[in-house]
């Protein structure tokens, strides 16, 4: 048997080269897009790290300025009188419900919802955090309030909803299954 000596040419080596410049061209492109895809994301996530600080920043003070007022009208009777002197008092953009008091930040397109129950005159300390819900401004406004529902209620009568059109599909196709027969 003879032995063929297979003969790799100039032109074989230069092609090769040339293949390998390309890969090594493409995967640094690709490795600069990808630095500066990172680049732009660090950039935002700074950016929304310091604007959800800067909005608790907010809240805390607003609930100072809340507890000044609370601290004011502690001298007060207990009870309404009480609750009457705080809410004379409320800062602006604060409202109370009850032995709560809700009022929202916002800054840059971010809305921090917060809210705070009232204890009794006298008491220490004289609220307490109930509510601290941050989102997008359009995601809160006023989206389930207007039917009268809070975020859970809404979930359940989406499914009470999607099961009563259920029992309809159901209902229309044993009435066509009959009418067949």
């Amino acid at each position: 048997m003879k032995k063929q000596k297979i003969a790799v040419g100039p032109g074989a080596a230069s092609m090769m080269l040339i293949a390998v410049v390309l890969a090594l061209s493409v995967l640094t492109v690709l490795t600069m897009i990808s630095a500066r895809s990172d680049e732009s994301l660090s950039r935002r996530s700074v950016e929304t790290r310091q604007q959800v600080y800067s909005l608790f920043s907010r809240a805390e003070e607003s609930m100072a300025r809340l507890d000044a007022v609370l601290a004011s009208a502690g001298s007060q009777d207990r009870g309404d009188a009480y609750l009457t002197a705080v809410e004379a008092g409320l800062p602006e953009g604060m409202r109370m419900e009850g032995r709560q008091v809700f009022w929202e930040e916002s800054e840059n397109g971010r809305q921090l919802e917060c809210g705070v129950k009232l204890n009794e005159a006298g008491a220490f300390p004289r609220a307490e955090w109930t509510l601290h819900r941050l989102g997008e401004a359009d995601i809160w406004s006023d989206e389930f309030e207007d039917y009268g529902f809070d975020d859970a209620e809404a979930g359940e009568e989406a499914d009470a909803g999607e099961d009563a059109a259920v029992e309809e599909e159901s209902d229309a196709s044993e009435e066509e299954e009959d009418e067949i027969l």
